[in-house]
């Protein structure tokens, strides 16, 4: 029996993390990113997504505005009070302006209406994964 190669040099797939309680929304994204070289990693509530960052800091999170334990907004606003300057994307199933300026005054780097556009995400999460996640400010 041949043994494969092993490449030294390969690198951990870059994790973009979905938090929205909808896994049809979680699963969407994944086949939306995934063949781009992302690990995508759901969760339903702010809760959960916050237990798995003490373990590890994703590239980039796509977040639900209305979660059932907490707004997004305010998961965003934990985020930064973390010292976690994690890209972030808002999506919200409401047209609301407040909301979206709110979102990027927390530091989201878009908001984007649900049934969100695909290449709306894909144009803000593809620089992140090509950079393998570096791009954290």
């Amino acid at each position: 029996m041949a043994s494969r190669p092993t490449d030294i040099h390969t690198q951990p797939p870059v994790i973009v993390c979905v938090v929205d309680p909808d896994p049809l929304v979680q699963r969407s994204v994944a086949r939306l990113l995934g063949p781009l070289g992302a690990a995508v990693e759901g969760y339903a509530t702010a809760g959960e997504l916050l237990a798995r960052l003490q373990f590890a800091v994703p590239a980039c999170i796509i977040v639900e505005n209305r979660l059932p334990d907490m707004p997004g907004i305010a998961l965003l606003q934990e985020l930064r009070a973390r010292g976690l300057q994690i890209p972030t994307i808002m999506l919200s199933g409401d047209d609301d302006v407040r909301d979206a300026v709110s979102a990027m005054r927390a530091g989201a780097i878009d908001f984007i209406e649900k049934p969100f556009i695909d290449r709306a995400l894909v144009t803000q999460v593809a620089p992140i994964i090509d950079a393998g996640g570096r791009s954290r400010g």
